[in-house]
């Protein structure tokens, strides 16, 4: 992890980290044992805050920003540790039609597939129901319902 990385809510930069590690390793190590097991309480680290950083300048709209969630360097290492562990086995666990957030795939290579799916549901004289959805604002929006 770079160590110019920007602090969390919590305030501890990556570089924090790096120069204790030795010291701070001994209260993360059985951190993770204790996710490894499932008992480790995830609400200690897993919380993060949204800012909205504006798109152009003189922002003066909702649709100027774009939110982003700044976490803690924490969950960063967790996050980490869990896609670096998951990595050997994630093209046989995910799903073959996921097209985003694996290792080789892009989320664009779903409209590939997409034109596959609709030229045999034409070609066979199937029916059938299509949603479109709009990739380009797909990470602009909040979902609220929480």
């Amino acid at each position: 992890m770079k160590a110019c990385l920007a602090p969390g809510p919590d305030g501890l930069p990556v570089v924090f980290f790096q120069k204790f590690w030795e010291i701070l390793r001994l209260v993360i190590n059985p951190m993770f044992h204790e996710f490894y097991i499932g008992t480790l309480d995830m609400a200690r680290i897993n919380y993060g805050v949204i800012s909205l950083i504006p798109k152009v300048v003189g922002a003066t709209d909702i649709r100027h920003f774009r939110p982003i969630t700044v976490i803690n360097v924490l969950e960063r290492i967790f996050a980490k540790v869990c896609a670096t562990r998951l990595s050997p086995v994630a093209e046989r666990i995910a799903h073959p039609l996921q097209s985003a957030f694996l290792k080789g795939r892009r989320i664009h290579d779903g409209i590939l597939a997409l034109h596959e799916i609709v030229h045999e549901v034409a070609s066979k004289g199937l029916k059938g129901v299509f949603l479109k959805l709009d990739f380009q604002k797909a990470y602009d929006h909040l979902d609220w319902s929480f």
